[in-house]
């Protein structure tokens, strides 16, 4: 992760920017080294030195970079739903499933328990609360006290 972070700190740095930018625009013939401006670039692992003198953008280290940078990211938990469908239809779905496994009928609960059962199912607990009573699948007293289920409590 240490060369991730040093290439995001090379590109943060203007002067390593553009040298990026440079050699990048170079190609595969690369570009004429720079002792000074590649340093930063050179630290991160991101340039092949080339004959002559030259230096192109290493794609593998590149590649290897980015794999490093997804495996470090948390995976979701399993069963989670991350991202409510952007499609109207899959959405209410979605969102009409969820009501239904976190509220009984005929059941008024308070957001502290609306949100815990959200939470064992979904990664935005207040998005998706605010979706629920946004689209009427769920309804709630104006001062948030209970949550209930629409004509079933």
């Amino acid at each position: 992760m240490q060369h991730v972070i040093q290439l995001l700190a090379a590109l943060a740095n203007g002067r390593a920017r553009t040298r990026f930018a440079q050699v990048a625009l170079a190609g595969e013939a690369g570009t004429p080294a720079d002792a000074a401006a590649d340093r930063l670039l050179r630290a991160a692992g991101v340039l092949e030195d080339l004959p002559g003198g030259a230096v192109r953008v290493d794609e593998a280290a590149l590649a290897a970079l980015l794999g490093e940078a997804r495996a470090a990211v948390p995976s979701r938990p399993a069963g989670k739903v991350d991202l409510l469908p952007r499609q109207r239809a899959l959405r209410i779905q979605v969102l009409r499933e969820l009501a239904a496994a976190v509220l009984g009928e005929d059941e008024r609960i308070p957001e502290r328990e609306l949100n815990a059962r959200l939470g064992e199912r979904v990664l935005d607990i207040p998005g998706v609360r605010r979706a629920l009573v946004d689209e009427g699948i769920v309804a709630r007293e104006a001062d948030g006290s209970a949550y209930w289920r629409p004509g079933e409590g």
